[in-house]
């Protein structure tokens, strides 16, 4: 029964990141490899499902499929383990801040359609000349393919063909050098090759051709009209809600949590409480959840999974 219920909650999610914020989130190749393969390490240590990704040099596109609270816990892991990654490969620490954003799809298929392939269009629509399906450092090579063909990632420089060996079989450096993590492992029979953990293992590749159900489905919404992406666009920024000045928003939230519980401190309400002046910030103000977990002083994953 509770399989049932849970199978009923889960939904997508469009995780990103704003790319004005995460700058120098990419100033190597050495860092789209890191990128690319912690998604890997996020989809195996947690029950978030990864349906597509493309990773660019400001950040990253991901489409999930799961339960809220996952996807939250995907999310941060996500920003930890990268943001652990760039501070200890990079001279003087990382100077980077990765705050990615979880936004729910809901409903709404021609939303999905068009969110699932801006996941992995990112490169061409940025400019880059190449198209998804050859784009290295995305997913995009996997979806509507016709009998054999070869994955993008089994390339090597020279454009030989390398063969995948399992995780298990590498040495401990070499899965280091994979994982950027001593604490989330994945699973020994996932395949590598060229430094890359593969997709294959790991990406619900049925899932995301059932958004589409036809091939020519997805090329009408692979052309993605200017229209349909600033709609997307706006959509996301509604979900993403306001950003306060801090005396500003500090100011709000003493009002509201005076008016609904008798005191301007959210320190001396119980988590319950707290949650419910969550929800008020959030629906009077439409206060991102970022600020909403620092003025409440709840964790943020807690926040995106209680509040609307």
């Amino acid at each position: 029964m509770r399989q049932e219920i849970d199978a009923m909650r889960k939904e997508y999610f469009h995780m990103c990141a704003n790319g004005a914020d995460a700058r120098n989130f990419i100033i190597r190749e050495q860092d789209y490899y890191a990128a690319f393969n912690l998604i890997a390490v996020c989809a195996a240590t947690t029950e978030a499902v990864v349906v597509s990704f493309s990773v660019e040099d400001s950040h990253p596109h991901v489409l999930l499929w799961g339960l809220k609270e996952d996807c939250s816990v995907f999310k941060v892991r996500y920003e930890n383990l990268y943001t652990h990654y760039a501070a200890s490969t990079r001279e003087g620490g990382a100077d980077l801040v990765l705050r990615c954003e979880l936004y729910p799809i809901g409903d709404d298929l021609d939303y999905l359609r068009n969110v699932a392939v801006y996941t992995i269009i990112q490169p061409t629509k940025d400019g880059k000349s190449v198209m998804p399906y050859d784009y290295l450092w995305g997913t995009g090579s996997l979806y509507f393919r016709s009998g054999f063909y070869t994955p993008v990632w089994l390339f090597d420089k020279q454009g030989s063909i390398c063969h995948p060996v399992p995780f298990g079989s590498l040495r401990v450096r070499e899965r280091r050098e994979l994982l950027h993590s001593r604490n989330y492992p994945v699973p020994d029979e996932w395949l590598v090759c060229n430094g890359f953990i593969l997709p294959e293992n790991y990406i619900d590749v049925a899932r995301f051709e059932s958004i589409y159900t036809t091939f020519n489905r997805f090329r009408v919404f692979l052309s993605s009209p200017k229209k349909r992406e600033e709609m997307m666009l706006a959509k996301m920024a509604e979900e993403r809600g306001v950003m306060l000045e801090d005396l500003e928003a500090r100011r709000v939230c003493g009002d509201q949590c005076k008016q609904l519980f008798g005191t301007r401190d959210p320190r001396r309400l119980i988590p319950h409480d707290r949650l419910l002046l969550a929800q008020q910030l959030r629906r009077q103000f439409r206060l991102s959840f970022r600020q909403i977990a620092t003025l409440v002083r709840l964790p943020e994953t807690e926040v995106r999974s209680f509040v609307r």
